[in-house]
């Protein structure tokens, strides 16, 4: 069965509904050495979609008394999770990375694009972060 991962590492299935239909097939049959190649060929290939599916593409660390999403990573997906729930963490709105790259991205993916993120959602959000980061 170690013919599909090389399959896979060799770019024989770098469509994107390929890899998706892949990575579904590895997750139901707990398929963990499918799912990294995957995973790999998904973050060469398709970025936006390892990051929205999977997590960031690159790791930030940070001081590890912060509970952010450098220290915590969460795909997109999971950080849209977060905000519908209200559970996003204090340090992860101070943080300026995190503000960046996980909740600014989800916000134009599940917010902008999707309309997944209702509108007065993601203001509370953005008045949240002004207070704690801005305001004494």
């Amino acid at each position: 069965m170690a013919g599909i991962v090389s399959r896979i590492h060799q770019g024989r299935y770098d469509s994107e509904k390929s890899l998706l239909n892949l990575r579904k097939n590895a997750l139901e049959k707990n398929r963990v050495d499918v799912l990294d190649a995957v995973h790999q060929r998904l973050k060469k290939v398709h970025p936006k979609i390892y990051q929205r599916l999977v997590g960031p593409l690159y790791e930030r660390k940070r001081d590890p008394k912060y509970k952010c999403y450098c220290n915590y990573p969460k795909s997109l997906h999971e950080v849209y999770e977060d905000i519908m729930n209200g559970s996003v963490h204090f340090h992860s709105l101070m943080c300026d990375d995190c503000w960046q790259e996980d909740l600014a991205k989800t916000w134009g993916y599940y917010g902008w694009a999707s309309k997944l993120i209702p509108k007065r959602v993601w203001d509370d959000l953005c008045e949240e972060r002004a207070n704690d980061k801005f305001v004494e």
